[in-house]
């Protein structure tokens, strides 16, 4: 693929050349190739393209729906792969599917504690912010998230950033859903936790009324922040920001 050094730089389509802007390599442009479009839908040769772009479609759906829900949050914590990721990691949990033929593959809510782990940063973890273990647990019988934050000591057990001042826990829990528009998350966050001193233990709680038969995924995220004048920034870009699915309950 060539790149385009000129000082003006090009985006669309000139005859059979195609302009474009990679976030990563810069602007670049590429001939018009590739198989026509019409053959691909009807040529027996293209069986199997057909049926992974099916299936690649259906994964892409079902990760937006994912993304619509977790809205508000993915503004603090996502990168800019997690939308590619999460959609890969959709399309995995559908070849999981042992009940329908290759191209009608589905997204089956008993396989999906393969979400379990999933980083909405992957430059990030909870485990690489803070030396200690996170494990919040959903009790179905009164429908509520508990997430117990141990004692720590951030000069020990927190990865100090440059500029940050304060640090925040967020829990949210969601009943999973492939509806058009899924529920929102319930979620309960921490105070501004100063960066000095031995911060005890804290128990957040996030309820959730759900169907019994739903599956129910828990999140939790760390955030980093900067106090000026009684008031709390977000470090520039959030870059270490982490987010993960921590745990799954299948009914």
């Amino acid at each position: 693929m060539a790149k385009q050094e000129s000082l003006i730089k090009f985006r669309g389509k000139v005859g059979d050349l195609s302009f474009s802007k990679h976030r990563n390599r810069g602007y670049e442009v590429r001939m018009k190739g590739g198989v026509d479009k019409a053959r691909i839908q009807s040529d027996p040769n293209f069986q199997r393209t057909r049926e992974n772009m099916a299936e690649f479609g259906s994964a892409a759906g079902s990760a937006k729906l994912i993304r619509m829900q977790l809205n508000n949050l993915l503004r603090t914590f996502a990168d800019n792969t997690m939308r590619n990721r999460l959609t890969a990691l959709m399309h995995r949990i559908q070849k999981a599917d042992s009940s329908n033929a290759r191209g009608e593959r589905i997204f089956l809510e008993e396989n999906s504690a393969m979400l379990k782990g999933f980083e909405f940063n992957q430059a990030s973890s909870l485990k690489t912010l803070l030396e200690q273990k996170l494990e919040p647990v959903y009790d179905r019988a009164t429908g509520e998230a508990t997430l117990i934050i141990p004692e720590f000591n951030p000069q020990n057990d927190v990865m100090l950033l440059n500029g940050a001042t304060h640090m925040q826990f967020t829990l949210a829990v969601a009943e999973l859903s492939m509806d058009d528009v899924p529920p929102r998350p319930m979620m309960a966050r921490s105070g501004y936790i100063p960066l000095i001193g031995v911060h005890v233990e804290e128990t957040l709680q996030a309820p959730l009324v759900v169907d019994p038969t739903k599956v129910v995924y828990i999140i939790v995220g760390i955030s980093m922040y900067q106090e000026v004048n009684d008031s709390y920034y977000p470090l520039k870009n959030n870059p270490y920001n982490a987010m993960t699915i921590v745990e799954v309950d299948v009914p």
